[in-house]
């Protein structure tokens, strides 16, 4: 109801200058080209902060006849507009309606002084927040409920949008046994009387107004820097005091970072690499010059995760700013992919699949329960914006452009993208046209397919003819196209595949062009292919995800994803294979057997399992998501289904009971396919 009536109001104020405009922002009629911010952030008692804005204000429009701001349930003391005082204000919490002594013509500017005060409005994350056991103050400049999402009206007056962009000066005045550190470049401290210092920071590349922070406590600054052409960029790290030696242990990975960002995308584009820690209520935020961090600063893989996530976001977000929150994958998506550059340079090389692995199981089991549903990249519902589907879809749609590109196209062409569109906004579209144009590739299919629509593709091999030809074989290929939540199939899709013979010694890598349900191709080998992989490696995004395994010895095997889990009873020599878990509905029965199966997924192993190789496995339904639907009459008893080949029908394997929580153990574990399923004949 809020967005609702904010946005009316909008329409109303703003009518008066627009002709025929259905879909109006305050971005539509002015641009804030500057602000000088200034503050007193003293009032930990009340929570009161004081504030004065000065806007330079230009307009989009002719015959311009009011200023229109966003400020978040302030007390206004005084507007100024050109130096005169000016009561006629309205304001009703939120929107700030200033008006002008003469309209403003486009491109005419006009300056605007606000001085107000009050205690601010923060969300669950968002806006400007008050801690009185630090004596911390801090904003997070983006809010994942509020809408719009860009939150500078929690603590100025803003146009918030992401659009917008302004150089800042910004000025805080605490008292001096604090520290005031604020986006970009330190420029001096001032002596306020009353045992209070001002700070003064300036931002010099234009950004967009969330991307502004400032935070307040008892700060020990870690120096470290990084060399860039002809300048030493410095690296300033603002810690609590009993922070300080892990921190210095944990951001010690930032000159590295740097290095590899810049190596692929071209020199930081700000004054100041910058991180505070803040008592956030969880998560990290990218302002410039100044990310804000949890407390506690670690060594660990997840901390240090979220520093080389914020610091991308220099380049993909703070550079660069998507257009809408429905172009949000640009900033979140790119960014969570960015790490598969980084992570082999800072951690483990084995840690980068690991890390691109856990992006498309987060999305394939997550996102219906914590997103709502399947939904595409572009145009994502303002409610899911800052969601699962946003960052790891985002991540692995941008992992998936990587193999059909490569990186010899790939990245010159983000850092190209990078450099056209500098301290600028774009959308989606515009992304696809700039990365198709450098490349010389039509990405209409790829963005078709995975950004512009829900879900996902799947692909399984129905079967593999294999013909003696020149001292090899020619193999006919018979592959299926199947469909997760996605309306439409992929056209010209790319699938790799692989091809073992039948011990899995022998393998060929081979790639098929689909379009729609079913495709046949043609490839040689050197050797008899006995099963094929699809997506072996979890290349492209599609629903569903391999595992290799090798069993070694007897003993328990973990599995990622799939609901189950093997344990191997004896091995009498190394054993390779492959776990598939598939999150589309498995194919129906061909017989009259009173069962329903599965609507939502199936699980695949193929290898090779010698008969002296005995594997046992446990399937567990999951009961909140992917079975819900399945088990939605509380049945006493669920069903493994089995069949060895796509062309075979399913055949009851095994039971297991609610009280078992509908868990199945099955012994002797063989090639083949595997679901879940319930009977229909009224027995419960």
């Amino acid at each position: 109801m809020k967005i609702v009536k904010i946005l009316a109001l909008v329409s109303v104020l703003t009518a008066q200058a627009v002709q025929a405009q259905t879909d109006l922002h305050l971005y539509d009629t002015i641009q804030v080209n500057h602000h000088n911010l200034y503050f007193d952030i003293r009032d930990f008692k009340d929570h009161i902060l004081y504030g004065k804005a000065e806007l330079s204000v230009q307009s989009r429009l002719d015959g311009l006849k009011y200023v229109p701001l966003l400020l978040q349930q302030m007390q206004i003391d005084s507007i100024l507009v050109d130096g005169l005082h000016t009561p006629a204000y309205q304001y009703n919490d939120t929107l700030l309606r200033i008006p002008l002594a003469s309209s403003l013509s486009k491109g005419e500017k006009a300056k605007v002084t606000v001085v107000y005060h009050g205690k601010p409005i923060a969300s669950s994350f968002g806006g400007f927040l008050f801690n009185d056991s630090l004596r911390m103050a801090h904003n997070m400049g983006a809010s994942i409920n509020d809408i719009p999402h860009s939150y500078g009206r929690g603590w100025f007056p803003a146009v918030d949008d992401f659009r917008s962009r302004s150089t800042f000066d910004l000025y805080f005045r605490v008292d001096n046994d604090l520290k005031a550190i604020g986006s970009g470049i330190l420029k001096d401290m001032v002596p306020a009387g009353d045992n209070t210092m001002i700070w003064h920071w300036q931002v010099n590349q234009p950004i967009p107004e969330y991307l502004v922070n400032v935070a307040v406590g008892d700060y020990r600054k870690i120096e470290m820097e990084h060399r860039q052409t002809g300048k030493t960029l410095p690296i300033d790290i603002y810690v609590l005091p009993e922070e300080v030696e892990k921190a210095r242990e944990a951001y010690a990975i930032v000159p590295k970072i740097l290095e590899i960002m810049e190596k692929h995308f071209g020199e930081y584009a700000f004054d100041r690499v910058g991180y505070v820690s803040v008592n956030s209520p969880g998560g990290a935020m990218e302002h410039v010059g100044n990310i804000s961090m949890p407390l506690d600063p670690t060594p660990t893989y997840s901390y240090q995760g979220l520093i080389i996530h914020e610091l991308i976001h220099g380049w993909f977000g703070n550079k660069v700013t998507c257009a809408t929150a429905g172009d949000m994958w640009l900033n979140e998506g790119i960014t969570t992919f960015c790490p598969e550059l980084v992570i082999p340079h800072v951690f483990f090389p084995d840690q980068t699949k690991r890390y691109t692995d856990n992006n498309m199981l987060g999305v394939l089991s997550f996102a219906p329960k914590y997103d709502g549903g399947y939904y595409p990249l572009q145009n994502m519902p303002v409610k899911s914006t800052y969601g699962i589907t946003t960052y790891n879809k985002g991540a692995m749609v941008m992992h998936t452009l990587r193999y059909y590109l490569g990186d010899d196209l790939l990245l010159p062409a983000l850092k190209a993208y990078l450099d056209a569109f500098a301290f600028r906004s774009v959308t989606t579209d515009e992304f696809k046209a700039f990365i198709s144009h450098h490349t010389g590739k039509n990405l209409d299919d790829f963005f078709d397919l995975w950004v512009k629509q829900p879900g996902y593709p799947a692909f399984e091999i129905d079967s593999i003819v294999s013909t003696p030809v020149n001292g090899g074989y020619k193999e006919t290929i018979f592959l299926e196209q199947k469909l997760c939540h996605a309306p439409e199939y992929g056209r010209n899709v790319r699938v790799p595949i692989t091809l073992f013979d039948e011990e899995g010694k022998q393998s060929a890598e081979v790639e098929a062009t689909v379009t729609g349900e079913k495709a046949t191709f043609l490839v040689q080998t050197s050797f008899k292919p006995a099963y094929g992989i699809v997506n072996r490696n979890n290349d492209i995004a599609v629903a569903s995800f391999t595992q290799p395994l090798q069993i070694v010895h007897a003993g328990k095997y973990p599995l990622r994803g799939y609901n189950m889990e093997i344990e191997c009873k004896q091995a009498a020599d190394t054993v390779n294979f492959y776990m598939q878990h598939y999150w589309v509905a498995p194919d129906a029965l061909k017989s009259t057997l009173p069962v329903t199966l599965s609507d939502s997924h199936y699980w695949r192993l193929a290898g090779n399992i010698p008969s002296d190789c005995l594997l046992n496995g446990v399937f567990m339904a999951d009961t909140e998501n992917l079975d819900s639907n399945l088990l939605k009459d509380n049945p006493k008893e669920i069903l493994l289904m089995y069949r060895q080949t796509p062309s075979d029908d399913w055949t009851e394997l095994s039971t297991g009971s609610s009280e078992q929580k509908y868990s199945i153990q099955v012994n002797h574990l063989k090639p083949g396919e595997y679901c879940l399923a319930v009977r229909t004949n009224g027995t419960k």
